[in-house]
């Protein structure tokens, strides 16, 4: 008898879940600002937004990237230029975006999406500017906006989404693209037990590999070559031509199995800001939910190997 009943309360509260899920906020007239709206992601959800009714801040890294996505939007949408790794940049889009809010509810949605890869390879091959580089735009850049815009957010109990990657779970070299999303996801971590005084709610978004800008293979291969070309004799000896060449075949072969579902990670990112109840967590792509989770829970001695077949990276020639 209590099996039944241990039965029909696990049904009730799933479909409460269920339900709850799937309640909606009202969109219209809510202020949210996302970085880097050039291309990829942050674009295609800046423009969804503003289709719904949000009064969107989309900040974007040229005057071209913000020209092209001011021709396709409502008068809604406010497209303006920040770079998240300079903190005067910041503070200038945070008075913009001030003034407009002085007599409205607050900033209700920040969606920190702005990032770029590193060299990709090897860690050796990366300069410690390059290293840096990642790290400001992925890790510092999200910090300094949260800590920047967090007046406003607290003023309309608003969401901080941050947008991770898939990568957290199985970590692969990156050029420090992969240091700086654990970096995010631990700051993002912390700032939501931070936040719960000020009921301002934070989310991570880990999408697994899609087709945008970021993942493009020519211009990783580019960086690959220019790795190349820096080495010393020595290095070049010891990882040889054909440890170069094998890694630009993986991109060019990888960038074809991206995901050019782009709705998927954007539909996450406005769950997120628009669900009743949010999750804190949203893993996009079957790579992230199935193989990067159990990568993620397998001891060392598994998870190496398993990881270094599916996301392969090859051996230099001195170690074959």
């Amino acid at each position: 008898m209590w099996l039944l009943g241990l039965s029909v309360l696990i049904i009730v509260v799933f479909l409460l879940m269920w339900t709850l899920d799937k309640i909606k906020l009202n969109p219209q007239n809510r202020y949210i600002l996302i970085t880097g709206c050039d291309s990829g992601f942050g674009n295609v959800l800046a423009r969804n937004l503003d289709k719904k009714g949000c009064h969107v801040f989309a900040t974007c890294l040229t005057s071209a990237g913000a020209e092209s996505l001011t021709k396709v939007s409502s008068a809604r949408l406010h497209a303006m230029i920040m770079d998240v790794s300079n903190s005067e940049s910041i503070q200038v889009a945070f008075e913009v975006v001030d003034k407009v809010l002085i007599d409205k509810p607050g900033l209700w949605g920040l969606v920190n999406n702005a990032g770029i890869l590193g060299n990709g390879g090897y860690y050796e091959w990366s300069t410690r500017d390059e290293f840096r580089r990642v790290l400001e735009v992925n890790l510092l850049g999200p910090i300094e906006v949260t800590n920047v815009f967090s007046p406003l957010l607290r003023k309309a109990k608003g969401r901080i989404v941050n947008m991770s990657s898939g990568i957290t779970l199985a970590p692969t070299p990156s050029g420090g693209y992969e240091m700086s999303k654990c970096g995010l996801e631990a700051f993002s971590d912390c700032l939501r037990r931070q936040m719960r005084h000020s009921s301002v709610s934070v989310h991570i978004v880990q999408p697994a590999f899609f087709a945008t800008n970021i993942n493009n293979a020519n211009n990783i291969c580019d960086k690959i070559e220019m790795n190349w070309n820096r080495m010393t004799r020595s290095q070049q000896d010891f990882y040889g031509r054909k440890c170069i060449e094998e890694l630009k075949h993986v991109i060019k072969e990888s960038e074809k199995g991206a995901d050019p579902r782009l709705h998927l990670v954007t539909d996450a990112i406005e769950h997120a800001l628009l669900a009743w109840s949010p999750w804190s967590r949203y893993p996009v792509g079957i790579l992230v939910k199935i193989v990067a989770r159990l990568i993620h829970v397998l001891p060392a001695f598994a998870a190496d190997p398993l990881t270094q077949t599916i996301l392969y990276l090859p051996k230099p020639q001195r170690c074959r």
